[in-house]
């Protein structure tokens, strides 16, 4: 692959501080945050602390309004239907949690959606009871995206009454690019509310949300963008606007200003919200958004069919309109999906870290699959390093593994008993020892 010196490599070592032992292809879990944001971080946190309560009152609100407008500009939204938000999962719950149900009225997902979405409609459900949560399969292989607009019209006539539907602008697991204007209108045909998931969406592709014609849209700015965490986004209809409350009440609750009502309780930490403007200056000395994606998609294009080649694995079957640019969905391995099946897809995450490989696995609906995505910090190098270390702990699994308890980054008592020398008591990490707060050398 031709080198391109604003990116990869040279771009990591001068503007990030990503580990030199780690590949990290995962930023649609999580973005790396650019060094001169963290610095600006600092220094906004310096400037609130001489006088927090001001800074509280007065400086703070200027400095998050003016982030609004900036990301309103960059999403194609009007800044007075927007706000923002911890992440995308509060737009979600936001909204949800916020819409009175009857009894037969039923919420429409589908089997890619997010995790934590799917819990937010069950705990919804649970608490109104007689509503129902039903889901639209997404059809493989998709030959274009009107084998997802024919699945998702049959699950409109099979159920009845559907209340809400949240759909994925760019799925998690399978990385799938919904068209989401056509399904829009295919719903409210129906007479369906549409809550667009764009959480994998705002700096991978371009956006023009007034023009989808939803009702809700939420976003995350942590990942592609490149925002420290705690920073996302909900976008509300007009029509919505007026009775739609703040998963937190406070202050502002009665407010019949949206953006008002909306606004951060104060004692909130609000200086990730605060750099917004500044991750989108970092975007544009990159050349901007339609430049990053054009180098960010040759580059994991490329990887994909290397990884598929030399792995023996296929790409999960998508066509062209309804693949995401900056990350693809592979098949796993079959002999790492035997092996941790049983254990599911942290510990092979985990054990993946531990070679020096971040990428994400997906257990889910009968797939088992590999995710990798491509950003500015990204090279050649990296993807072989995937390859390499995925062919390598191949090679080392023989058969199903134990399973074990608790998810690898969640301490659990029943994980193991950390003793004063460090190492590792009663527990299934074998002979890892913990340093500096991490478990290495570990094995299941």
């Amino acid at each position: 692959m031709a080198k391109n010196s604003k990116f990869g490599k040279e771009l990591r070592k001068r503007e990030f501080d990503i580990d030199e032992n780690i590949a990290f292809c995962n930023t649609a879990a999580r973005a790396c945050v650019p060094r001169k944001l963290l610095e600006k971080q600092h220094d906004i946190v310096r400037e609130r602390e001489r006088d927090n309560h001001i800074w509280a009152m007065k400086r703070g609100p200027v400095l998050v309004w003016e982030s609004t407008e900036a990301l309103a500009d960059f999403i194609g939204a009007n800044v007075d239907n927007l706000t923002l938000v911890e992440n995308a999962t509060t737009g979600t719950n936001t909204v949800i949690k916020g819409q009175r149900y009857s009894p037969g009225e039923k919420i429409l997902l589908s089997n890619h959606s997010y995790s934590a979405v799917i819990n937010q409609a069950k705990i919804t459900v649970q608490d109104n009871p007689g509503t129902e949560l039903v889901f639209f399969d997404v059809p493989f292989p998709i030959r274009s995206k009107e084998d997802i607009l024919t699945a998702f019209k049959g699950a409109l006539e099979r159920h009845k009454q559907i209340k809400l539907t949240v759909i994925d602008h760019i799925a998690s697991p399978s990385c799938v690019l919904f068209p989401i204007k056509e399904l829009t209108e295919m719903c409210h045909q129906y007479g369906v509310i549409v809550v667009i998931d764009g959480a994998h969406a705002t700096g991978h592709i371009e956006l023009s949300v007034e023009e989808y014609g939803a009702d809700y849209y939420v976003g995350n700015l942590c990942k592609w963008l490149m925002v420290p965490q705690s920073a996302g986004y909900l976008w509300v209809h007009p029509k919505h606007q007026a009775r739609l409350q703040p998963l937190l009440t406070s202050h502002g609750c009665f407010d019949p200003r949206f953006r008002t009502r909306f606004y951060p309780t104060l004692n909130r930490d609000l200086v990730s919200q605060v750099l917004v403007k500044d991750a989108l200056k970092f975007y544009e000395d990159l050349g901007g958004l339609k430049a990053i994606i054009s180098r960010n998609n040759k580059l994991v294009t490329s990887a994909a069919a290397m990884l598929s080649e030399a792995l023996g694995i296929k790409q999960l079957e998508v066509s062209a309109d309804c693949r995401a640019p900056m990350a693809v969905a592979l098949y796993l391995p079959r002999k790492l999906e035997e092996a941790y099946s049983g254990l599911g897809r942290n510990e092979l995450m985990y054990d993946l870290h531990m070679k020096g490989v971040s990428v994400r696995a997906i257990f889910k609906e009968g797939l088992a699959l590999l995710r990798i995505s491509c950003h500015v910090w990204n090279d050649w190098e990296d993807f072989e390093k995937v390859r390499d270390k995925l062919l390598e702990l191949s090679e080392e699994v023989r058969g199903p593994l134990r399973k074990t308890p608790g998810y690898y980054f969640v301490p659990r008592p029943e994980m193991g008993r950390v003793v004063q020398n460090g190492s590792i008591e009663n527990g299934s990490m074998g002979n890892g020892k913990v340093e500096n707060g991490s478990i290495v050398n570990g094995f299941h």
